[in-house]
């Protein structure tokens, strides 16, 4: 039986200046993920307390959307400078442990931006100020620019042909199942998303939930709504069947290349 994809998901309006509200809330974080949330910040500080600023959540975990089994729990911490590599392995094993004691959770980002880093990254300000909530520490978005619908907002469009190469380069390489379904994961998602910025402006909002993302492009696009349900399909339950990725990824891949030079 195939999978069935749930309408979940929502869209971040702006406001009278025309700003992306950033309307995330720790009272909508699901019971059964504050546990989990807990865990999380106890090995940021247990390995690098001295270090952090400030820690982060985004995703469905942070606007208490997360689906069992299929949602990652993603945090970022901000560091005063940066980690070497070397000091990151930890984060391998404590996956492992996470695995074991929430099986429901699909996996854990732990990650890294030191302050210099965010101050000299528009990119990495936009996704603070719109898309996460501080968990722990000083808030930085206090401190950061307003964002609208404007350049980093299409984080995705921006390069469709180069990313159609890369996935190229890596379905050519000798990957393991779950590297696979890793790749075919990463490059659906980036597409739904690219959809969605087609018609972004025209719908005055923001969103990189996968379903609102289907939908929306949906509405300005019929003809092309099921090509890219097979899309959002494969983006939540991916394959490792490489003739599967390329030929729904291919299916629409020219119309959204054709669609993105007609609204430059």
């Amino acid at each position: 039986m195939e999978n069935k994809i749930k309408p979940t998901g929502s869209v971040q309006y702006l406001d009278e200046n025309g700003n992306i509200l950033n309307n995330l809330n720790l009272k909508n974080l699901q019971p059964r993920y504050e546990k989990v949330i807990e865990d999380i910040l106890k090995f940021y500080k247990a390995n690098f307390l001295e270090n952090i600023h400030s820690i982060y959540l985004r995703g469905s975990v942070a606007k208490g959307a997360a689906i069992p089994n299929i949602s990652d729990v993603d945090t970022i911490a901000i560091s005063h400078t940066e980690i070497p590599k070397s000091e990151l392995y930890e984060r391998e094993y404590f996956w492992d442990d996470m695995n074991d004691k929430y099986p429901f959770v699909k996996g854990v980002e732990i990650h890294f931006d030191s302050i210099k880093k965010i101050n000299n990254s528009k990119k990495l300000q936009f996704l603070y100020k719109t898309q996460c909530i501080c968990i722990y520490g000083k808030d930085i978005k206090l401190d950061l620019p307003e964002f609208g619908l404007g350049e980093w907002a299409y984080a995705h469009s921006d390069n469709i042909e180069e990313g159609i190469n890369r996935i190229k380069s890596w379905l050519k390489e000798d990957n393991t199942e779950d590297e696979l379904k890793q790749i075919c994961s990463w490059i659906m998602k980036r597409t739904v998303r690219i959809g969605f910025e087609l018609v972004m402006k025209k719908e005055q909002c923001f969103t990189r939930d996968l379903y609102p993302c289907w939908e929306l492009f949906s509405k300005h696009y019929p003809s092309k709504s099921e090509a890219m349900k097979e899309v959002l399909q494969l983006a939540v339950f991916p394959t490792s069947n490489v003739e599967q990725i390329w030929k729904v990824i291919t299916s629409i891949n020219d119309f959204l290349i054709s669609e993105k030079e007609k609204n430059v």
